[in-house]
């Protein structure tokens, strides 16, 4: 996986205190922590909503004239509970371009004297690549306790790749002040953005500019709720000296600037060798003229499947993809290795396609301007012809790209994802097309309901004996197939006993007789099918009934409303569909009047007709509203109830 497209990104393990005094007379505090301390609010009395607050964040830039920087952080916590952990260890990211220079750190206790921490800094590795140059200077502080103020910084200098900063104002605790500084030399072009939502202009002295945020929330985690680092504001920056001067980072004038640095880290990397050829001769369809959509598919999961993930994010491999023949011959490598050894693979058949950088884990990282990449993962996009027939399956993952007309979006990490699908965490994203000239930013295809679906058919036959012959098919497409496809891989064996488990959680008495699974059919689909018997059924009485739509209801996930304070939100739109043949039933038995029901972006309705001895019914949801703010919370209501009233119908088989 390509890291971050940021220098930095500061988030600081924080904890906070509560209401306690301190002594400064005679402290031995630098003048800004001095002057912090002094003003630091008392700590109160009771469990507080958070353990810990940070009092002051600033981070300073300090641009050179070959491009290099030197940095300075500064941190100012508060212990606000007696777990103060976090508040008693200082962090700064680093990796192989950045030299730390100085780590330095100050404790004043509640009602004591502060003094400067002796304690021996440790470095430690950092994020989950298998091979990584990052790391984070971690600053112990010993003795820390509820109503502590501890005070750390941190001095380093980096001869960055590119001249593009990115800071989150995110620190995982509350925030009194958070500051970002920067400095660049006399004739230097600063351009600067805002995402997620919309920050102050900087204060701008000389040739420093401050942009600064105080009292940020963090609001505690909730089911179902957002994230807050993914909400948190972010301040993008990109610096060009002046024309004609010589830097050693790469400028970004532009985003077709952003595609020739790729570019170039990668040519000649997609080489089509021997290899490659007799690979492909292997995998590829057979038939002169193999489908375009097959072939793309055969390439795919050849890359996918063979080729094992490992990520490596030694200096510039963090950007730079290993030929495609070496990863070939390891059978291993990370995005840019495997989506480049799928471009190769496309080359033997004579198809082109194009680099796609993205960012796969956080949302809104890439504005429009200033070029600032803030990409992390790599797809590829293959050009379709006008006249190109694809199976409907794979409709979903075609972007639309100016000039360069349609892409088939190929995501060949993703293990889970069938090809000619795209998982949720891509839908809607910016990504860079990296296509010479071409190069441009588009928007991935936008989730839709149909591309994520859940499809249950019941064949229900009530015997003489009045026992039940059930068979449940369940069809996953989307990210509902990449959600067991993932569990299967893990393990077949406790995939299939959680479903036999959800059989038993609606009837106690069921006996599963048979279960199978399909994990991926040519169009992506992971089927499932279980066959189990039940009852007999009472001949009255309140169990005296036969459900028509089993276990719809829990399909869709619900949270308590009363007293939540963030959104609610469906991680993908969904169409959620049962259909249920119910043979044997006495004609007597009648079936429940249709019903439908909507609201702003769902709708929910069944179908009911008999035919003979047979009943057919069908329950269809359909969400394509994937957030629910605290104002729409009626609305979710309505949702919720709609669901429960239409997928709660039975069969009365009294007596």
């Amino acid at each position: 996986m390509i890291p971050r497209f940021a220098l930095l990104r500061w988030t600081a393990a924080t904890v906070l205190v509560l209401g306690l005094s301190h002594s400064i007379a005679g402290a031995k505090l630098p003048d800004w922590a001095s002057e912090i301390a002094s003003a630091a609010p008392e700590v109160g009395a009771g469990v507080p909503e958070n353990p810990s607050r940070v009092l002051f964040s600033e981070t300073r830039y300090a641009v050179q004239v070959d491009g290099s920087l030197e940095i300075r952080r500064r941190v100012a916590l508060q212990a606000l509970s007696v777990k103060s952990e976090a508040v008693g260890t200082g962090w700064f990211p680093f990796s192989d371009v950045v030299k730390i220079t100085s780590s330095k750190a100050w404790h004043l206790p509640p009602d004591d004297t502060a003094h400067k921490s002796h304690s021996k800094p440790a470095d430690i590795a950092v994020g989950d690549a298998f091979l990584s140059s990052n790391k984070a200077r971690m600053l112990p502080v010993q003795g820390v306790k509820k109503g502590s103020l501890v005070f750390y910084e941190f001095e380093a200098t980096e001869k960055p790749y590119y001249l593009a900063l990115t800071h989150l104002f995110f620190e995982g605790a509350p925030v009194t002040t958070d500051r970002l500084e920067l400095s660049v030399p006399a004739g230097w072009t600063v351009r600067w953005a805002w995402l997620r939502r919309k920050g102050p202009d900087p204060a701008v002295s000389g040739d420093v500019r401050t942009w600064e945020m105080h009292d940020i929330a963090t609001p505690e985690p909730e089911p179902m709720g957002p994230d807050a680092v993914e909400e948190a504001p972010m301040l993008v920056v990109n610096l060009l000296p002046p024309p004609g001067t010589s830097v050693a980072p790469v400028t970004f004038p532009d985003w077709p600037a952003v595609a020739r640095w790729f570019e170039e880290l990668s040519r000649g990397r997609d080489e089509v060798t021997p290899s490659i050829q007799a690979a492909w001769k292997q995998a590829r369809p057979p038939g002169d003229q193999a489908a375009l959509a097959d072939g793309i598919r055969a390439a795919g999961l050849l890359v996918r499947d063979r080729v094992r993930y490992v990520d490596e994010e030694l200096g510039i491999r963090g950007y730079q993809a290993r030929p495609a023949s070496e990863t070939l011959s390891s059978l291993y490598g990370d995005c840019k290795d495997k989506g480049t050894l799928f471009r190769s693979l496309l080359l033997a058949e004579g198809l082109s396609s194009y680099p796609i950088l993205v960012n796969l884990t956080q949302p809104d990282t890439v504005p429009e301007a200033p070029p600032v990449p803030g990409f992390n993962h790599l797809v590829v996009g293959v050009p379709l012809p006008a006249d190109a027939k694809l199976p409907e399956s794979m409709g979903s993952a075609v972007a639309v790209a100016g000039d360069l007309g349609k892409l088939l979006i190929v995501d060949t990490t993703d293990d889970a994802t069938s090809i000619g699908s795209i998982s949720s965490a891509l839908t809607g994203k910016r990504a860079l097309v990296v296509a010479g000239a071409q190069s441009r930013l588009i928007t991935l295809p936008e989730g839709l309901p149909t591309m994520h679906r859940l499809e249950r058919s019941f064949q229900v036959e009530l015997r003489p004996d009045r026992s039940l012959s059930v068979a449940r098919v369940s069809t996953y497409v989307g990210q509902y197939a990449a959600y067991v496809r993932s569990q299967t891989n893990a393990s077949s064996r406790d995939r299939r006993e959680a479903v036999e488990h959800r059989m038993h959680d609606l009837w106690p008495d069921a006996q599963v007789e048979d279960y199978s699974a399909e994990k991926e059919t040519a169009n992506g689909e992971f089927i499932e099918t279980v066959r189990l018997k039940r009852g007999p059924i009472p001949a009255s009485g309140a169990t005296a009934r036969i459900e028509i739509f089993p276990g719809a209801s829990q399909d869709v996930e619900r949270v308590p409303l009363t007293r939540r304070k963030t959104a609610v939100i469906y991680s993908f739109p969904r169409l959620i569909r049962y259909q249920t043949t119910l043979k044997g039933i006495p004609q007597e038995v009648s079936a429940p009047e249709p019903r439908s029901f909507s609201g702003e972006g769902w709708s929910v309705k069944t179908e009911y007709s008999r035919d003979g001895e047979l009943i057919h019914a069908s329950w269809e949801l359909q969400l394509s509203r994937a957030r629910f703010d605290p104002e729409a919370f009626p609305e979710l209501r309505k949702l919720w109830s709609a669901v429960s009233s239409t997928s709660s119908w039975d069969l009365s088989l009294s007596r």
